[in-house]
């Protein structure tokens, strides 16, 4: 049995998956904000694997984290209680095998560039645009990493000389600070499940368009995959999206632009394709 964490700022999910199969139990809390962060996502593992041994976790996390040495740097989204956590040791320790651990907005495009609306597409972009944004590159089913990890939320599109809001990441004028669910309650006074004000979502549609523009030009994608809780709203603002792509993309084709088919356990999804062994159900 293969467990399975995807940590998150507001909720953390627990499943597991055989290992030659989907995700086939999950539990999900509230994220610890105090205490012993590993004990808490121990017990929630201890729940959802009912006794069973586990052969690996795979670990969905915000960054920035340690790859190599699989620990959670300072993540903005979770309290100072998670910062340093060693998710090699705790976990591994706990449970005697192997850890994978990545960025949670990886695990999600992996698992919609092989399971979702990436399908069949050689070079797929997703983002999530939830409470902040973040993106993850799958090009030929195989994560894209450089140096560190794609920030592709802190994009800046709006430039701090030129009156951009700040961002929690330390600029200005970042795609976050525009168009994910902090910014959208910051500059419209509403949740984004709340906001109807037409001329605010063509706002955020058209931050939107233009982060997919940047994106084509670095890229040259295939398909761009809109998936998190803001694109609940999709068809407020796709209009615009799909017209600032169209209004300002000249050199390149426009891409495929799709809403993720997954629902919201695709990091899991992901995080799973990362285990070693591991094969997908036949068929």
């Amino acid at each position: 049995m293969i467990g399975l964490l995807d940590i998150g700022g507001t909720k953390c999910l627990a499943a597991v998956a055989p290992e030659n199969g989907l995700p086939v139990r999950s539990l999900v809390r509230p994220t610890a904000e105090a205490g012993d962060p590993a004990a808490f996502l121990a017990e929630m593992l201890d729940t959802v694997r009912d006794g069973a041994p586990l052969s690996a976790v795979a670990v969905a996390t915000p960054g920035p984290f340690d790859r190599e040495g699989r620990a959670l740097l300072k993540p903005p989204a979770l309290s100072s209680a998670w910062r340093g956590l060693d998710l090699g040791t705790s976990l591994g320790g706990r449970y005697g095998c192997p850890v994978e651990v990545e960025n949670d907005a990886n695990c999600a495009a992996l698992a919609e560039a092989r399971f979702g609306a990436g399908r069949g597409f050689s070079t797929v972009v997703y983002y999530t645009v939830s409470t902040g944004i973040g993106a993850g590159v799958v090009r030929d089913g195989r994560l894209v990493i450089g140096r560190h990890d794609t920030e592709a939320g802190h994009q800046v599109l709006w430039p701090a000389h030129l009156g951009g809001p700040g961002c929690h990441c330390g600029g200005h004028g970042c795609l976050e600070a525009l168009a994910s669910g902090n910014a959208i309650r910051r500059r419209y006074g509403r949740a984004a499940e709340e906001l109807e004000d037409p001329e605010a979502w063509a706002e955020v549609g058209t931050w939107l368009g233009l982060a997919t523009v940047n994106t084509v030009a670095l890229l040259d994608c295939d398909v761009v995959v809109f998936g998190g809780g803001v694109v609940k709203a999709w068809a407020r603002f796709q209009g615009a999206l799909r017209r600032a792509v169209r209004e300002s993309l000249f050199l390149q084709p426009e891409p495929e632009i799709r809403v993720a088919e997954l629902g919201d356990d695709r990091t899991v999804w992901g995080a799973l394709t990362l285990v070693p062994g591991w094969a997908p159900p036949s068929g």
